[in-house]
């Protein structure tokens, strides 16, 4: 039988009703309102959510009851009675985001939408079993951080770098291998005694970027995941677009075997400044570093350029966004070199160009996969 994560959330999660899920449609538009604009008054929530003064009382209410909002009083002055000032009560529920990339694997524990923890265990060898292990001991570490029990975690979130196969599966890059071609979710599932929810780690780091970073400014922008491959999600009307196979935003698919050298895959760059005199550089040493004087950059830089241009292009051609980001573990001057290295394609038609997409930096720099991942169960069963 498919495995599907909704079957086990925790009971007391649950509203009891029939099917069992954790809000209503209604429920859910509420909290993701609350969330986005805590301290709202509850006097202005019937016009977005279209609901009568009864109805959104009564949701509220239930809410409250169950734990999931609080109430604050409202300094406002206005006629009537005074309307309560509403936010998400970050308690309620934990959240857990794991990002298994090539190197590391990161580790997030959010309360109800917040980043709470994060935490990074290496990701070496080729066990699985191992790094599960790992996995249980750091989440075990982090609760303890918070005095929090497994039984106050919601739902997983688990974001693996490699194309998404069939069910939970993914096909991972070589040092990731023992990853690859694996039904995760319910073998993790049944190791934590948890739900869980998989994606890609691009798209889980563009989805942090939606929710906290520079695309917080936009409704649809692509992010280019530079990590020991090269990837990226498309986020579109604010959440994430994953395509018919959920695969939308492999952006290596654009090149041929002859040029998969030259991506701006950082694997590669990894290799070429090992060859130039840093035989133990890691992706870590790239990350905490400004390494835009470093030897060998600027090569590797004039070596990716025409790459870098043919993705940012195709990426306009076919989803024409906003915004482009720059991401992944992707060390900010390097993400600032390829931007001024951007070429768009823009030839002017009656002496007028068209509209172009602003490049930018990503601003969530630290677990960006394990932090998007963490929001998964959320935007699944509540938001």
């Amino acid at each position: 039988m498919k495995y599907d994560p909704l079957d086990y959330i925790a009971p007391h999660f649950l509203r009891g009703s029939q099917p069992p899920r954790v809000a209503s449609r209604n429920e859910r538009d509420l909290l993701r309102l609350i969330w986005k604009s805590p301290g709202i008054e509850r006097s202005d929530l019937s016009e977005p959510l279209d609901l009568t003064q009864q109805s959104l009382h009564r949701i509220i209410a239930r809410l409250h009851d169950r734990g999931m909002v609080a109430f604050t009083s409202s300094d406002a002055r206005r006629p009537g009675p005074p309307s309560p000032k509403l936010s998400l009560c970050k308690d309620w529920c934990l959240t857990l985001g794991i990002s298994v990339n090539v190197g590391s694997i990161g580790l997030c524990l959010m309360g109800f939408g917040e980043p709470l923890e994060k935490m990074e265990v290496p990701q070496v060898g080729s066990s699985l079993s191992s790094e599960m292990d790992r996995i249980e001991a750091g989440i075990a570490n982090l609760l303890a951080r918070r005095g929090a029990k497994r039984q106050d975690i919601l739902g997983v979130g688990l974001a693996v770098s490699g194309h998404h196969m069939p069910d939970t599966a993914f096909n991972c890059p070589v040092p990731l291998a023992h990853w690859s071609l694996i039904d995760l979710a319910p073998l993790l599932g049944k190791q934590l005694g948890l739900p869980v929810w998989v994606d890609n780690v691009a798209r889980t780091a563009a989805l942090a970027e939606a929710i906290f970073g520079v695309g917080r400014e936009v409704a649809n922008f692509a992010y280019i995941s530079h990590l020991h491959g090269y990837g990226g999600g498309l986020i579109s009307g604010g959440m994430p677009f994953r395509g018919n196979f959920r695969n939308a935003g492999e952006f290596s698919v654009l090149f041929g075997h002859q040029d998969y050298g030259d991506r701006p895959a950082l694997g590669l760059l990894i290799e070429h400044l090992r060859m130039k005199s840093r035989p133990n550089l890691t992706l870590r040493d790239l990350k905490s570093e400004d390494v835009s004087t470093w030897d060998g950059v600027q090569e590797w830089i004039e070596r990716v350029a025409p790459a870098h241009n043919l993705a940012i292009n195709a990426i306009c051609a076919v989803f024409d966004p906003a915004l482009i980001v720059l991401g992944g573990e992707l060390p900010p001057s390097l993400a600032k070199m390829l931007i001024e290295r951007t070429e768009i394609n823009n030839l002017p038609r009656h002496g007028v160009l068209r509209d172009e997409p602003r490049l930018a930096v990503a601003e969530v720099l630290d677990a960006p996969g394990a932090i998007g991942a963490a929001l998964i169960p959320l935007f699944e069963t509540i938001l």
